[in-house]
């Protein structure tokens, strides 16, 4: 007897049947609380991005006072002040705070006697303060000072002041200060372009509003809230509701700068907040509602995933675009490991592209288009900070003949060695490069003109020695030009110029030497 035996398989579309009629009375559940879930993950966010917004108004705070000290620190530097030219100095600094906007520029002596005021012409007498507060604390601490709001008692009008504390070569101690008005921190918050329902304030130390983004007129030099005060002596950021004087509900978010310690504060109505948010619980709620009745969930989860495999791309990606090396990685979607193998494989190839760019293909030290780059880049921040730098170029002697005696292979191997011995003189700091054939460059940071000399003179000897290459011993001494900033030059151009001259007069002095 023939025993026929038929088996049934569902189809997707009765699984999908199936799985809608499970899920539909537990999701309506799981749809309130994720409906909850999300308005409570939409009030966090959004703390977190006014929170985010605080703390970078603050940085900017810290920042513009940062280059109101820069300011003052390149001012102290002037030759005029260590000469004791004050009138040349008062003119000087009557510049800057043109410059700056600052409201004036004060100089005065340990005793809190000023000598310099750009406020009031020079000469005139001009008052001491033996008992400032400023004086105290950059005496006492030998620290920048930052004041809190005040009322200039000349102008009649809120500012702040920075000084820095200052001490000659003799020891003399004084201090030089700046005022400057609060509307250069209306400024700052003009910038940021907020919402239009916005309020926000820089508060200093003592709880003072020194600029507003509304009737900043009105409220500078008043006190903060009572709250604000209270918490942002307690800690350094924090977000709270609270109310305004005039009793609206307010999320207050809060930031203090590290530096200035003065404290950025952001308020926001909470009827603004809440009804944006309200607008859309009511959209997820029919979103839900619509999805659970249409049986899209497993949509939803399918698309999830493959949104999350999406997703995790993305880190890849921009690793790939800052240069850094992938290693490969399963995402879980057959697609997103293709692009992702692709992703790792480009890697490779960028870096190994950026590397063959940058360094010379038989040593392995920078090539001439990186020296320049790295070199031009020192420049710049020399020329910030008044800094030092020295820039050497490097010749092998007699590197020719070696190469048409002994081969091309010989000499490669003797440019390889010259190279080795060369960075074994440096610091991390500094950088050496080919620049081709047997010509060598090297940037030295941060050093001056006896340190360059020492740096040559071992140089000199190192590469001196005789080089054992294939059984062969080779001589190949180098010519070494130096050249300073800044007194060989202040751009590129004119440093590289300048070394390269030295390094072949230097090279026609060992000709003419005792050896010829």
């Amino acid at each position: 007897m023939l025993r026929l035996t038929l088996e049934y398989t569902p189809s997707i579309r009765f699984k999908l049947m199936l799985l809608v009629l499970a899920c539909i009375l537990p999701a309506a559940l799981l749809a309130a609380l994720l409906i909850d879930y999300d308005y409570q993950l939409t009030y966090d966010n959004f703390t977190r991005s006014a929170m985010a917004t605080a703390r970078a108004n603050a940085m900017e705070v810290d920042k513009e006072l940062a280059i109101v000290e820069s300011a003052l620190v390149g001012l102290s530097t002037s030759p005029d002040l260590r000469l004791g030219d004050l009138q040349a100095f008062d003119a000087q600094a009557r510049q800057l705070g043109a410059r700056q906007n600052m409201f004036n520029v004060v100089l005065e002596d340990a005793s809190g006697q000023q000598l310099m005021n750009t406020f009031r012409p020079y000469g005139v007498p001009l008052p001491r303060e033996p008992d400032s507060a400023s004086l105290k604390f950059m005496r006492e601490r030998d620290a920048t000072f930052i004041s809190s709001l005040f009322v200039g008692p000349v102008a009649q009008r809120p500012m702040v002041a920075l000084g820095i504390p200052l001490r000659s070569r003799e020891g003399i101690w004084c201090a030089l200060t700046a005022s400057i008005a609060v509307e250069r921190f209306g400024g700052i918050l003009r910038q940021q372009h907020y919402p239009e329902h916005w309020i926000t304030s820089i508060i200093d130390r003592g709880g003072r509003i020194v600029a507003r983004t509304a009737d900043m007129q009105r409220f500078v030099g008043t006190q903060a809230l009572p709250q604000v005060r209270e918490r942002m002596h307690q800690q350094a950021e924090g977000a709270f509701e609270t109310r305004t004087l005039d009793g609206t509900p307010i999320l207050a978010v809060m930031s203090r700068a590290v530096n200035s310690g003065w404290t950025v504060a952001i308020g926001i109505p909470l009827e603004n907040l809440k009804s944006e948010m309200r607008r859309k619980l009511w959209s997820l709620v029919l979103a839900t509602i619509g999805l659970l009745g249409a049986g899209l969930l497993i949509a939803w989860r399918i698309g999830t995933r493959i949104r999350r495999a999406m997703h995790d791309l993305i880190a890849p990606a921009l690793a790939l675009g800052a240069g850094e090396q992938l290693a490969p990685v399963s995402y879980g979607v057959s697609e997103a490991d293709e692009v992702g193998d692709a992703l790792v494989k480009a890697s490779a190839m960028l870096l190994r592209a950026q590397h063959q760019a940058n360094h010379d293909v038989l040593t392995g030290i920078a090539n001439r288009a990186m020296f320049h780059e790295v070199l031009a880049r020192q420049l710049a921040i020399c020329q910030r900070s008044h800094g030092k730098l020295a820039v050497l170029y490097l010749d092998l002697d007699h590197f020719k003949a070696i190469n048409d005696t002994h081969g091309h292979a010989a000499g490669d191997q003797l440019l390889i060695e010259a190279s080795v011995r060369l960075r074994s003189q440096l610091r991390k700091a500094d950088l050496a490069a080919r620049l081709g054939g047997d010509e060598f460059a090297v940037m030295l940071a941060d050093v001056g003109a006896a340190e360059t000399a020492h740096v040559v003179d071992k140089l000199t000897a190192l590469m001196a020695q005789p080089y054992q290459i294939d059984g062969l011993t080779l001589t190949a001494a180098a010519s070494i030009g130096v050249a300073l900033y800044p007194a060989a030059g202040e751009s590129l151009a004119v440093l590289l110029a300048a070394a390269d001259q030295a390094m072949y007069q230097a090279k026609a002095a060992r000709r003419l030497g005792p050896r010829g």
